[in-house]
């Protein structure tokens, strides 16, 4: 049976959903909120924007190795299922370079949205599409017995059987 994993991605965490089936005959094998920052950390270019330029660039990378670890670690029982491919649900692009990201205030929100996008990604060790959040209808997956089960899980669900179908 193919199986696949799929993430919505928020600051700091990740609702993540291994599949198999289809929405039609779901079989949901996890379902598991994984935190890869807590407290203020998580919110790494926010406070990025208040050090000293010369100390962004390592106390990002400090941050990155840390939450790449945590994910690895959280991801790995979840792959366990034979996953095959994953799907993020996230926005599209590149993270851009630290001062261009600290300029504004909605550079600084979207570079933490694309920093734990890729931090996922990069934790996943096998194929990933990303999938924009408004490309998936969540009508198309009703309620489950699986807790938690709300918006993020039927998002992160989608996207996985989507990239399953590819």
């Amino acid at each position: 049976m193919e199986r696949a994993i799929g993430i919505t991605v928020h600051t700091g965490w990740g609702a993540c959903v291994v599949v198999g089936g289809s929405p039609r005959e779901p079989q949901i094998l996890g379902n598991k909120v994984i935190e890869l920052l807590e407290g203020a950390e998580r919110f790494c270019y926010h406070r990025a924007a208040e050090m000293r330029a010369a100390s962004v660039q390592e106390w990002l990378m400090q941050v990155r190795a840390r939450a790449l670890a945590r994910a690895r670690s959280e991801l790995a029982p979840l792959l366990d299922h034979r996953v095959g491919v994953g799907a993020l649900v996230a926005k599209d692009g590149e993270l851009p370079d630290p001062e261009t990201a600290l300029a504004t205030h909605m550079r600084i929100h979207m570079a933490e949205g694309l920093f734990y996008r890729d931090v996922f990604r990069d934790a996943f060790r096998i194929p990933c599409r990303i999938t924009p959040a408004r490309s998936l209808d969540i009508t198309a997956v009703g309620k489950l017995a699986t807790r938690p089960w709300g918006q993020d899980q039927k998002l992160a669900a989608l996207a996985a059987w989507q990239a399953m179908s590819r």
